[in-house]
């Protein structure tokens, strides 16, 4: 899950998807897998695709993000990815 913005709310979004989809019972890929951050902080919308063409190191983090997805799919797919809390179940359901 990658999240960005230009003021203000990424790391506020990125939670808030982060635990809409923990609430599904969705496991999550690992820390790398989840990023957010700003590019272009408080400049024109007008240039922000600039500048998001200069941000190498964002680009790198969602580069890594993608592949510990896919990474965490492959271990998935042969069984060796599970929640540490499998099995168990809370004892106040919804």
């Amino acid at each position: 899950m990658v999240v960005h913005g230009d003021t203000v709310g990424a790391e506020g979004l990125r939670r808030n998807l982060a635990d809409w989809l923990t609430d599904l019972e969705l496991i999550t890929a690992g820390t790398l897998a989840e990023k957010d951050g700003y590019i272009g902080y408080m400049k024109p919308y007008a240039t922000s695709h600039e500048e998001l063409d200069k941000d190498t190191a964002f680009e790198q983090d969602v580069r890594s993000a993608a592949t510990t997805l896919a990474r965490a799919i492959k271990l998935q797919a042969g069984g060796q990815l599970q929640a540490a809390d499998e099995g168990l179940r809370p004892a106040n359901l919804k």
